[in-house]
């Protein structure tokens, strides 16, 4: 009970939706834990908390400018409904003006994620005509924030199996959608949304080629942004377009993209294109590493130092690398510390962020023996 009573008043205390998610989150796992599931003290905690917090998004919700914060405030408002049968076995046990408050805010979430739900209905549910399509752009293009524009994209890559099914007509309709889309960000001032949105838009690209598109995506790589012009180059490439020498040579330098554009060109057939002097396996398998460590999930940006440290054979050759970070993933005791990760050709590419201190051997060969068998 303490331990919940100081999550919720964490979350109490807290001004950012993603701050609260997060604690929300970690309630929802302790539900699906047998070893940690909330007791029926636990569960009445999490009522008093959870309903008052529901009046409250109803009013908050609606007003927020950015859609950025609020599709964050919208996934808090989710997981406290999630959070709600787990406490409740039955709706009939929630007070009928709970009840109501609880139907409003979900109609407010439907209503604000039209977006969302339109891309839902076009290819989860299959109503992907022309009319379809036409009603999907009647919502998005009036849209000014780039952030919700951007969902458009990242729906058409949650659901890009569904895209050959799609009749001729619709497709065209995209296609159109994206080429104006391109034309509009090439006389845009470029900020952090405008630039997701064209990573997305030069991805979602491929699916929808003509030689216009390829024309467009070629006037973006003058940009020289290397996570659009990854995606830009895959698609041009794919469809067989001319791609710049110089933009696969700046791609081959950086770490977090080189790995993946040797991979494409090699599935291509084309690794002449990649500078031999970049091409060697401990390269490769740094960028892989670097690449790996980039996910917002690890150290959410490249490492501020990386060494190779040697490779070392267990069911494959894995290239072991020591590695530095400033980043605010990382607690005091490894921020800033030199730390252990590996890369491996078949998905074994790793770091759990042990410190390379705790390893240290007096040779570097003993050091890799060491890790080899204590790490892998």
């Amino acid at each position: 009970m303490a331990k919940f009573n100081a999550i919720i008043e964490a979350i109490q205390n807290s001004t950012d939706y993603g701050e609260r998610n997060q604690f929300l989150e970690y309630i929802l796992n302790c539900f699906n834990h047998p070893g940690s599931q909330p007791d029926e003290e636990d569960k009445a905690l999490f009522s008093a908390f959870i309903f008052p917090e529901v009046k409250k998004l109803i009013k908050d919700i609606p007003p927020i400018a950015s859609y950025r914060k609020k599709d964050t405030a919208m996934e808090y408002a989710r997981n406290l409904i999630n959070i709600i049968p787990r406490c409740h076995a039955t709706p009939e046990s929630v007070p009928d003006e709970d009840r109501d408050n609880i139907r409003e805010l979900i109609e407010i979430l439907d209503k604000e994620s039209f977006i969302e739900a339109q891309i839902e209905e076009i290819f989860a549910k299959g109503n992907n005509s022309p009319a379809d399509i036409d009603r999907l752009f009647c919502m998005l293009i009036p849209i000014k924030d780039e952030y919700q524009k951007g969902l458009f994209y990242q729906g058409m890559l949650h659901f890009k199996q569904a895209i050959p099914d799609m009749p001729e007509e619709s497709c065209q309709k995209i296609e159109e959608y994206i080429k104006s889309e391109l034309q509009r960000y090439l006389s845009c001032e470029l900020n952090e949304d405008i630039i997701a949105n064209l990573e997305f838009a030069c991805d979602v690209s491929k699916f929808f080629f003509n030689e216009k598109i390829g024309e467009l995506l070629t006037k973006i790589l003058a940009f020289g942004i290397n996570n659009i012009s990854f995606f830009a180059a895959e698609t041009l490439l794919f469809a067989d377009f001319p791609v710049p020498q110089e933009t696969i040579n700046a791609l081959a330098r950086d770490l977090i993209y080189a790995d993946n554009t040797y991979s494409m060109l090699k599935k291509l057939k084309k690794t002449k294109l990649f500078p031999a002097e970049f091409a060697k396996p401990e390269y490769l398998a740094k960028s892989n590493l670097v690449h790996w460590l980039s996910y917002p999930t690890e150290l959410g940006k490249a490492p501020d130092e990386i060494e190779y440290l040697g490779k070392v054979r267990k069911g494959g050759v894995y290239y072991i690398f020591r590695y530095k970070s400033e980043s605010d993933t990382l607690d005091s005791e490894t921020k800033g510390k030199w730390l252990i990760g590996w890369a491996n050709n078949d998905g074994g590419t790793f770091s759990n962020f042990d410190l390379y201190d705790n390893f240290a051997q007096k040779t570097p060969g003993k050091t890799l023996r060491y890790i080899k068998k204590k790490l892998l």
